[in-house]
């Protein structure tokens, strides 16, 4: 029996949404591979392949305490990230290698244990704040990131290419780039105002590029990790 999440309150703009609690943070517009091998999930992989693929998609809620494979529930961040599914290898063991990109943020407003083995949550989308159109600080994130991915990876002078020119869009990009705690993504992502998240990114990568100056020898395997996504 497959399940489908696509009930919505159109006057709320409430929706349910099937919830993998994860020890990291997607951002939006960021892609990010996943093992999945626990037995609940590869049920939730299973009902989502059997939907139309619009409807591919469950939320990304980081963990706060506890574990993710622990049987108890773990506690969780109150917002989150859609995640949209790409692509999917299901190999001969059963477990499933699988590459999703963020989506639109997300509060959550309740979570229930429902009859599938994994969690649902009813969940409204999370809006961005309005902001005037800063280019100056679009520009300078857009050089601090390039100057600090060239020094990351100096054999990939294209890393820097498809980096966006809209303020959301780049702000979360940057920040799943950067070498973080999941706290400290988490923070990121609950920030609403597109120019302070650039802000607070540029403070990031100007630590990150003063400790790789001092020691230089240290590497740094998260751009292996995080693949840009302008789309």
């Amino acid at each position: 029996m497959s399940y489908s999440w696509a009930m919505r309150d159109e006057d709320s703009g409430l929706k349910m949404l099937p919830i993998f609690p994860l020890n990291a943070v997607l951002m939006p517009h960021q892609l990010m591979p996943l093992h999945i091998f626990e037995n609940r999930y590869r049920r939730l992989m299973a009902d989502l392949l059997a939907l139309p693929e619009p409807e591919q998609r469950f939320g990304i809620l980081s963990i706060t305490k506890g574990s993710e494979t622990n049987e108890d529930l773990p506690a969780i961040a109150e917002i989150g990230t859609v995640a949209v599914l790409r692509k999917t290898n299901t190999n001969a063991d059963g477990t499933f290698d699988i590459m999703v990109m963020g989506g639109e943020r997300f509060d959550v407003k309740s979570i229930s244990i429902s009859k599938a083995p994994y969690l649902i949550a009813e969940v409204k989308e999370r809006k961005e704040s309005p902001i005037d159109f800063d280019q100056a600080t679009i520009t300078l994130a857009q050089e601090k990131c390039a100057d600090f991915m060239m020094m990351m990876d100096a054999d990939n002078d294209n890393a820097a290419n498809d980096l966006p020119n809209e303020p959301s869009a780049l702000s979360f990009l940057i920040a799943g780039l950067l070498p973080l705690t999941a706290f400290e993504q988490q923070d990121l992502l609950n920030i609403d105002d597109a120019n302070v998240r650039l802000k607070a990114v540029m403070k990031i990568i100007n630590r990150e590029t003063i400790l790789m100056q001092e020691i230089p020898s240290v590497p740094a395997p998260f751009l292996t990790r995080v693949i840009i996504s302008p789309n």
